[in-house]
């Protein structure tokens, strides 16, 4: 009997011994706080095999359960966060044997327009067709948008819709012209700053676009191989001189979707097509004498030229005609989904969201395999998957808790649409 005791309190002081190994966190902070975000950190602890997060506003006694069995050292705190609200929140260890006590913290969020947009706007590398802009990071964003215009323009146009880097490089642009960019931070799924602004003037002789004829009109466009690369949404001023002259310009769309091809401003009878990057005429518009030509076309990202060429003998030394590439759902850069730029053809539907274990990915529009990546606040692939399915299900169950990216890609465009990982 009294064996048994013994080895009863060894058991007794060996459990115990294990249990106490199981530390409660340390080193608990609070950064990246906006009025709808912060990011939770602390130490790792030895011994460890999993967290469990809980949070509440500070006037409560309800712990909310925000993050169980992350594997993580960081929680972001998107879901329910109210701005000018002081929040509790704490986390503890699991261990093989238990778990810790809960370690805890507080933190204020901001006031509604706490995302602040980038400082430190510099360009740099610039050449005549491209330039560098560069800002210092913001506490709290987790990307950033840009976009870009000639100063004479007033449209401006994505450079990148969303970008974890802080310095890019936008290409495509014209010699000797001088351009506006402006950056903003994007802090949360709801949450933006105002944009700030810069300006530089690319390198180059080339006359501004609004001459006649204008930079893009090259005496080697006779052919596509010398054809000059323009800006989408922009006029392009050119001349049909002498007899039989033929234009070529280039243009690269890389989110496909809708396009419109216009030749406006025509001093003469000159037809109008749009090739495909090998030289194949996907479109063309023959209207008589001067009459403005269109071509609208639903394209797939990738290289283009128009053509401008006379009916016989159609020309003029001293009148330009004016092109344009519009785009309609197609853009230079991928969009992010949302109620205003989803169409009907090809669409993506991301729920729950915020997201557990599974997250389930509804696409329409497609009649062959998808391809589905899934990227993390740092721009890294950590999911890729082929589906021809209406509905798919994928396992984030291993994803550490934060805010990723996910693309869809239906072989002619890509959509992309941000979800949390609770």
């Amino acid at each position: 009997m009294l064996m048994k005791v013994m080895a009863l309190f060894l058991l007794v002081v060996a459990s115990y011994g294990v249990n106490a190994q199981c530390s409660a966190p340390t080193g608990l902070s609070t950064s990246g706080i906006t009025a709808t975000a912060a990011t939770a950190r602390w130490s790792p602890v030895s011994g460890a095999t999993s967290y469990d997060i809980e949070i509440k506003p500070a006037s409560s006694s309800d712990w909310t359960p925000y993050f169980y069995g992350t594997t993580g050292l960081q929680c972001i705190f998107t879901s329910g966060i109210q701005s000018s609200t002081t929040y509790d929140w704490r986390v503890r260890t699991n261990c093989p044997s238990g778990s810790s006590n809960y370690s805890q913290t507080q933190f204020t969020t901001g006031a509604i327009g706490s995302c602040i947009p980038p400082v430190g706007l510099s360009t740099s590398g610039i050449t005549s067709s491209a330039a560098t802009v560069s800002w210092s990071p913001v506490s709290g964003a987790f990307g950033y948008s840009i976009q870009f215009k000639p100063t004479f323009s007033g449209t401006w146009l994505f450079a990148y819709d969303l970008t974890y880097s802080t310095s890019e490089t936008i290409y495509g642009l014209s010699a000797a012209t001088t351009y506006d960019w402006r950056v903003w931070s994007n802090c949360s799924l709801v949450e933006a700053s105002s944009p700030n602004s810069g300006q530089f003037t690319t390198s180059g002789s080339t006359p501004p676009p609004t001459s006649c004829p204008g930079p893009y009109d090259l005496s080697t466009n006779g052919t596509t191989s010398g054809a000059a690369a323009i800006l989408l949404n922009t006029d392009v001023k050119g001349k049909v001189s002498p007899k039989n002259d033929i234009d070529h310009y280039q243009f690269t769309i890389s989110s496909g979707g809708t396009i419109t091809v216009g030749l406006t401003t025509l001093p003469a009878n000159y037809d109008l097509a749009v090739l495909n990057s090998i030289g194949t005429q996907i479109g063309i518009s023959k209207n008589k004498g001067s009459k403005n030509e269109s071509i609208s076309l639903t394209v797939s990202a990738g290289t283009y030229y128009a053509k401008v060429f006379p009916v016989g003998t159609a020309n003029s030394a001293t009148s330009c005609y004016t092109l344009k590439v519009q785009t309609g759902t197609a853009a230079k850069t991928m969009a992010i989904a949302t109620p205003e730029n989803v169409y009907q053809d090809f669409a993506i539907n991301l729920f729950p969201n915020p997201a557990g274990d599974q997250l389930n990915v509804l696409v329409e529009g497609v009649d062959k395999n998808a391809e589905i990546k899934v990227y993390n606040l740092m721009g890294k692939l950590v999911m890729q998957r082929q589906s021809s399915n209406l509905l798919t299900q994928l396992d984030i169950s291993k994803f550490p808790a934060g805010i990723y990216l996910l693309n869809v890609n239906n072989g002619k465009e890509i959509k992309a649409a941000k979800f949390i990982k609770q």
